[in-house]
């Protein structure tokens, strides 16, 4: 797992910071919902689920997200970011990118850290900031069965389970926490991450629209 991690981190040093889809395979989820608290952001997370190793690479391209804010994806049980699996794209006020692993078991406001215990482990991948446009990108792996320690009713997370995706835009603080977001904004479609998903949320529209391309 480690020799092929170092693989695709040599792979994407020559792409110059593009995310290049390792499968032409999509599911895509085109997703368009009500503004959340910054203007004109746009959330594209592309993943590949790559067989026989059981891995899922994924990628959050973010147009327009500002100094001191964030950009969220949930994987949920239901259609709140309650009781969910929450991955959280900051950009810092020195424009430094981060992604971070996060969870929302019940009603936590905010989201708490999560490592492998609630569900595969989460390896982060170089993070940019290129001509507006931030980049963050993980893999999650080793989806081995565990006993784990279970926050009120929240699952750990899975390959094979089907989740709503989520999507929030919020403020950073000065100590580059989140802050309560105004958008949270829910997706009736469910997704899974053993299969290639494309979402595309568009902030400033009004039509909400889902659709879904099974693989070939």
């Amino acid at each position: 797992m480690k020799f092929f991690i170092a693989f695709l981190l040599i792979f994407l040093s020559f792409s110059d910071g593009k995310a290049i889809p390792l499968d032409p395979t999509i599911v895509s989820t085109n997703i368009v919902l009500d503004p959340p608290p910054a203007n004109n952001v746009t959330i594209n997370v592309r993943w590949t689920f790559i067989g026989g190793i059981n891995i899922t690479y994924v990628v959050m391209i973010i147009n327009n997200l500002k100094s001191s804010q964030y950009a969220a994806m949930g994987l949920g049980q239901n259609q709140s970011m309650g009781e969910a699996h929450v991955f959280m794209c900051k950009r810092f006020a020195n424009d430094k990118i981060a992604i971070q692993r996060f969870m929302n078991p019940g009603n936590h406001t905010p989201p708490v850290p999560a490592g492998s215990e609630q569900g595969g482990i989460f390896t982060p991948l170089p993070a940019t900031f290129i001509d507006g446009i931030v980049t963050c990108q993980f893999v999650l792996s080793d989806f081995a069965p565990q006993k784990v320690k279970q926050l009120n009713t929240l699952r750990p997370l899975s390959q094979s389970v089907k989740y709503h995706p989520l999507f929030a835009v919020g403020l950073l603080n000065s100590t580059g926490d989140a802050q309560h977001h105004d958008g949270r904004e829910p997706q009736p479609g469910l997704v899974q991450l053993d299969q290639n998903q494309n979402l595309i949320f568009h902030q400033n529209s009004s039509k909400l629209f889902n659709e879904i391309y099974p693989n070939s």
